[in-house]
C-alpha cells in the first residue's frame, strides 16, 4: 500500500502542470476511489489484530445444546464477517457520497430582520450560490439543471453568485450558456471572483497565457449572465428605496491571491443606510470586514464545509473547523452577520458526505430588532 500512496502524492504534485481540466477529474475519482479502499483496509487489520485476544478473552460456556433452526458460526467466522462489513461500510459511504450525496442539492431559507433596512426593501428575496467549480460536472448538464430550478422556484429578486465558477481554466464554463440563461432575477443576477478564477492552479508556459485565460474566465461570468464586482459596488433599487451591494475580489488568509480592496468597493455606497458585501474567503471577514463596521451582512463561500462533516440541531463538525474559523452557516458579532454557503459544486474528490451542496436564499425584513431565523 505505500507504493499506491506514493503515487497518489506524486500525482497530485504534478497535477498542477497540466493544460486542461480533463486531467483533474481522472485524479478526483482516482482518490475517491484510492481513499475509500485504502480506509476500508484499516478495520480489517485492526479486527484481524483483535480477533485472536477476543478468542482468549470470549470462552465457551458449557450448557445444554440447544436445538438450531439455522447454521452454526464459529467465533472466527463472526469476527470475520464483522471485519468484512466493517471493511465495506466507508468504501459504501463515499461512494453513495459521491454518487449521490454530491447531487443533493438543498434550499436553505432564512429570514433576517433589520430596523436600518428601507422598508422598499421588506420582504426581497436574496438567493446566493458558491462555489460551482463548474469544470468538475465534465459534460454532465442534469444536476445544475436541477439546481437552477430550485433557485427559481425560491423566486428570488436578485441573485449572487460568490465566486469560483472554474476549478482553473476558462474552458470550462464552455457550453452552459443556456442552462444559465434560465436563472430568474428581476433585480439581477452578481457574482465576485473566487481563489481558483484566477488560474492559479497551473503552471503556465507564459504570463500571456495565463492572462488570456482570466480574460476568458471574466468573459464566462458575462456569458452565464453574471455581473461581476471587482472591488467595486452598485446601488439597489425597490420601491423607492436604495440599498447598496459591494463585491471585493479574493482576498483570504487561507486562498490567494489577495486582491480585494475594500476602500474601493464601498466607493458610492458608503452614505446608504444599508448594506451588503459578497467575499468569496470568510476570513477576510475577521481580518478586515468587521473593524470596518460597515456592511450589515457579508456573504461568503470558499470552504464547502470540506464536503464532509456532521450537522445534527446544534451539533455541527467538519474538518474544515480545523482550517477556518467560520466554515459554514451563519455568525454574528454585534449587529453584523456572516453567512458562509457550503457551495454549489465540488472540488478535489467527487463527494460530499453530510455536507450537500447548498442554495441559501434569504428573505430580509425591516422591524424594530435585529434577528436571524433559519427555516
Amino acid at each position: 500500500m505505500r507504493y499506491q500512496v506514493v503515487a497518489v502524492i506524486f500525482a497530485v504534485l504534478q497535477i498542477s502542470q497540466v493544460g486542461n481540466v480533463n486531467p483533474y477529474l481522472i485524479l478526483s475519482w482516482f482518490l475517491l476511489f484510492f481513499l475509500a479502499i485504502y480506509i476500508g483496509n484499516l478495520p480489517t487489520s485492526g479486527v484481524n489484530r483483535i480477533q485472536p485476544l477476543m478468542s482468549r478473552v470470549v470462552r465457551p460456556r458449557l450448557q445444554k445444546e440447544k436445538v438450531r433452526y439455522y447454521p452454526r458460526i464459529t467465533r472466527r467466522k463472526f469476527f470475520s464477517q464483522v471485519g468484512i462489513i466493517m471493511a465495506t461500510a466507508p468504501f459504501v459511504s463515499k461512494l453513495l457520497g459521491g454518487m449521490k450525496g454530491r447531487f443533493a442539492f438543498y434550499v436553505r431559507e432564512i429570514h433576517m430582520v433589520f430596523p436600518n433596512l428601507p422598508e422598499g426593501f421588506d420582504g426581497i428575496r436574496i438567493a446566493q450560490i458558491s462555489d460551482l467549480h463548474i469544470g468538475s460536472f465534465g459534460t454532465n448538464r442534469d444536476p445544475l439543471r436541477e439546481a437552477i430550478e430550485l433557485v427559481n422556484e425560491a423566486n428570488p429578486d436578485i441573485i449572487l453568485f460568490t465566486g469560483d465558477l472554474v476549478n482553473n481554466f476558462a474552458e470550462e464554463a464552455k457550453g452552459w450558456e443556456n442552462i444559465f440563461a434560465k436563472l430568474q432575477a428581476p433585480m439581477g443576477k452578481f457574482a465576485i471572483l473566487g481563489n481558483h478564477d484566477y488560474g492559479e492552479y497551473s503552471r503556465w508556459h507564459s504570463e500571456a497565457e495565463k492572462a488570456a485565460n482570466f480574460r476568458g474566465i471574466l468573459a464566462a461570468y458575462e456569458r452565464l449572465g453574471f455581473k461581476v464586482l471587482r472591488n467595486e459596488s452598485v446601488q439597489l433599487f425597490r420601491n423607492g428605496d436604495i440599498i447598496g451591494l459591494g463585491g471585493v475580489e479574493n482576498w483570504g488568509t487561507s486562498s490567494f491571491p489577495r486582491n480585494g480592496d475594500l476602500a474601493l468597493a464601498s466607493r458610492g455606497i458608503r452614505h446608504l443606510p444599508f448594506n451588503i458585501l459578497m467575499s468569496h474567503d470568510p476570513d477576510h471577514w475577521d481580518k478586515q470586514i468587521l473593524a470596518q463596521d460597515f456592511y450589515d451582512l457579508t456573504l461568503s463561500g470558499h470552504t464547502h464545509g470540506m464536503q464532509f462533516g456532521i450537522e445534527k440541531g446544534d451539533f455541527r463538525w467538519s474538518p474544515a473547523q480545523y482550517v477556518q474559523k467560520r466554515w459554514a452557516g451563519m455568525y454574528r458579532e454585534g449587529d453584523i452577520f456572516l453567512y458562509v454557503n457550503r457551495g454549489l459544486g465540488y472540488h478535489g474528490l467527487p463527494a460530499r458526505v453530510g455536507m450537500p451542496p447548498e442554495i441559501t436564499v434569504f428573505e430580509l425584513h425591516h422591524g424594530a430588532h435585529i434577528n436571524a431565523m433559519l427555516n
